[in-house]
């Protein structure tokens, strides 16, 4: 009997190899990922490319991913993972909303230090949201958790009476998150001299009035 497209892209699947050898190459196809897609479009970026900088031969990322869209989703959604984490326990410490912004502050300058932002891969994703939603649920979904993250300060400050009681938590929520997700990236991007990073936050700091 013929097998269908489903049963051979499951047994390919199946067939993906296993262990901490094939976790670390997979890390490192999506770290030369996120480095192709952040500075070129997307069109223009190629597996073989991609795999070469992993240090992996062109057929063998195969193994890992079944296209070029499918490492685009998983270097996205791997990416807003790892900043869910470290502003989730940034975010988990005693003290005021300013405290914990703050915090959440200083892991943003350190995940920009790691070179973890993407300005550029940001952009297509806005893009493909609104042409895809379906398609690109599970990152809407990521996107969504980051965003109650920053809904619980709001909700903190407005508790403690720095914010309106009438103020929309999930809008305002947003805006903190457009700040520290989309603008201090940008702003990197065109200030990526030694120290800048360091400028930015502070400067973001005076901007909401939480200088240590």
């Amino acid at each position: 009997m013929k097998q269908s497209a489903i049963e051979k892209s499951t047994e390919r699947k199946l067939g993906r190899p296993h262990g901490s050898s094939s976790e670390d190459r997979r890390a490192r196809l999506l770290k030369a990922a996120g480095e192709q897609f952040n500075v070129r479009a997307f069109s223009e970026v190629s597996m073989a490319e991609i795999a070469r900088s992993a240090g992996i031969t062109g057929a063998a990322i195969y193994n890992y991913f079944d296209s070029k869209d499918e490492l685009f989703q998983e270097t996205v959604k791997d990416r807003i993972i790892n900043y869910n984490r470290f502003i989730s326990d940034a975010v988990a410490i005693s003290g005021s909303w300013k405290d914990k912004l703050n915090n959440l502050l200083d892991a943003v300058a350190e995940l920009q230090e790691q070179n973890a932002a993407f300005p550029q891969i940001a952009a297509v994703v806005q893009a493909r949201l609104l042409r895809e939603p379906e398609k690109y649920q599970e990152i809407r979904d990521l996107r969504n958790e980051s965003s109650l993250i920053y809904g619980s300060l709001i909700s903190e400050a407005i508790h403690d009476g720095d914010l309106p009681k009438d103020i929309d938590i999930s809008i305002t929520g947003d805006l903190l998150m457009a700040i520290t997700a989309g603008a201090i990236p940008t702003v990197s991007f065109y200030h990526s001299e030694p120290g800048d990073t360091d400028q930015i936050i502070g400067a973001v700091r005076a901007l909401l009035g939480i200088d240590r």
